[in-house]
């Protein structure tokens, strides 16, 4: 399960990918455009920053870009961030041995999620974006 901390986090890094290039953005237009409260924000786009996904300009004329260009970041990055592991066992022995019987079928489970998630770059996920609005655009009915 992903939490709405996550959520919020990559919903930030998506909008700031669309405008990459185009100089910082607010934490308040990062929270109207994403409809993300914004009193979590700060905190989040601060864990961000501190992993290396964004970047914080002061001043006037302030706010948060990425980091790194948006073909560089991945999904599971920033969930890897906010959630840890893809697929966290308790780490505890099940005395009856279960663990070891239940241990590959984690451990492919985990890898095939990474690798899901991690084959996502914003850049891809804002380039599909940007193809189905215009899909939609061209999609008239009569």
């Amino acid at each position: 399960m992903i939490s709405n901390r996550c959520i919020y986090a990559l919903k930030a890094v998506v909008e700031l990918a669309k405008r990459e290039g185009s100089g910082p953005v607010t934490i308040a237009e990062i929270a109207r455009q994403q409809g993300i409260p914004a009193r979590f924000l700060e905190a989040i786009l601060r864990q961000l920053k501190q992993n290396g996904v964004t970047h914080s300009v002061r001043g006037k004329d302030g706010g948060y870009n990425l980091a790194r260009p948006a073909r560089d970041i991945s999904l599971g990055e920033v969930i890897r961030i906010f959630e840890g592991p893809m697929i966290a066992t308790s780490g505890k022995e099940v005395k009856t041995g279960c663990s070891e019987v239940l241990e590959p079928v984690w451990e492919q489970a985990r890898d095939a999620l990474a690798h899901v998630f991690d084959s996502f770059s914003f850049e891809k996920l804002c380039d599909d974006e940007q193809k189905r609005q215009a899909s939609q655009v061209l999609n008239y009915s009569i």
